[in-house]
């Protein structure tokens, strides 16, 4: 049995090419002491993704802390889950994530 990397590093413009076969994303924000987890399908415009009705609490943890993190999990417990890292911002009811960082992680 070969080495498989712990993580593997995507591009954040290579994003959509690591989709095939992931139906939606978990979107974590945090706001002071506590985490808030949603699960969406994002819109993804190279390495921007965009998310409709995301909750109130998402679009108000953003307004305070930025920081977003995105996970799309496998479609089968021992391929990679994507992990995403960027910027949110708040238009109405929309959220975008500029993804500054993204990985492929395996099973530990």
């Amino acid at each position: 049995m070969g080495f498989a990397p712990l993580s593997i590093p995507v591009e954040p413009n290579d994003i959509a090419q690591q989709l095939h076969d992931r139906r939606f994303a978990y979107v974590i924000t945090v706001n002071g002491d506590r985490s808030h987890v949603v699960a969406l399908v994002p819109e993804v415009n190279g390495a921007v993704l965009g998310f409709s009705s995301t909750g109130k609490t998402t679009r108000r943890d953003i307004g305070v802390n930025a920081r977003v993190t995105v996970v799309w999990p496998p479609s089968d417990s021992s391929e990679y889950s994507l992990i995403a890292d960027g910027q949110g911002s708040v238009d109405g009811e929309r959220v975008s994530v500029v993804v500054e960082r993204a990985v492929l992680h395996r099973p530990a």
